[in-house]
């Protein structure tokens, strides 16, 4: 039966042989200063790594914020206040006082439509930049509403980020509802709540 000797080095207990071949305590001490280089080694990368990832957060930031609420509570018979015609009518709208070129702006509309007719309506939700005119649409959706008696009351929730062409001063976001040009005979209301925002980011 082989015997077993233990040999101490560095507070590692190595068991060995009679037989075995000499143990090579150069090989270990080595391997053991090749792990504690490598623990270093990927600590440091690990670090840069999350240094650089904490760099990138950091990068973009809030600037500015505009908004614009109403009517936050509705109550039943939904109102019938606020008639939409063919063409674009303001719903909301944010002003921005400084941009800047390259920066972006996050914008969030939310608003409710009530199609009191015996067939359905397209309802046109368009952000303009600036002022209201065709150069200035920078945003365009198109909706179905349910004829009265079906799913006749809804909400149309906008997202678009606008990228700001050119340094400006006191710009402002137009949130607009419209009918289709189909719908023109038809009985739409927008009502509440309402709240359209203007958030621009720093890149």
């Amino acid at each position: 039966m082989p015997k077993y000797y233990y040999y101490y080095k560095n507070e590692h207990k190595v068991v060995m042989e009679d037989d075995a071949a000499e143990f090579d305590y150069n090989k270990h001490d080595k391997k053991d200063h090749c792990d504690k280089h490598d623990k270093k080694h990927d600590k440091k990368d690990h670090c840069d790594k999350h240094d650089k990832k904490d760099h990138k957060k950091e990068s973009s930031k809030l600037v500015e914020f505009a908004y614009e609420t109403s009517d936050p509570i509705t109550e039943l018979p939904l109102p019938l206040t606020f008639p939409l015609s063919t063409q674009p009518q303001v719903i909301a709208t944010a002003t921005l006082k400084d941009v800047e070129k390259g920066n972006v702006v996050w914008l969030n509309g939310l608003y409710h439509v009530n199609n009191n007719s015996p067939e359905f309506a397209d309802v046109f939700t368009r952000i303009y930049r600036g002022n209201i005119s065709p150069a200035n649409l920078i945003y365009q959706s198109i909706v179905e509403v349910d004829a009265e008696g079906n799913d006749d009351a809804t909400e149309s929730v906008t997202q678009f980020v606008d990228v700001v062409p050119t340094d400006a001063k006191n710009v402002t976001y137009y949130l607009t509802a419209q009918k289709g040009p189909f719908s023109d005979d038809l009985s739409v209301f927008a009502y509440g709540p309402i709240t359209f925002t203007a958030a621009e980011i720093k890149q």
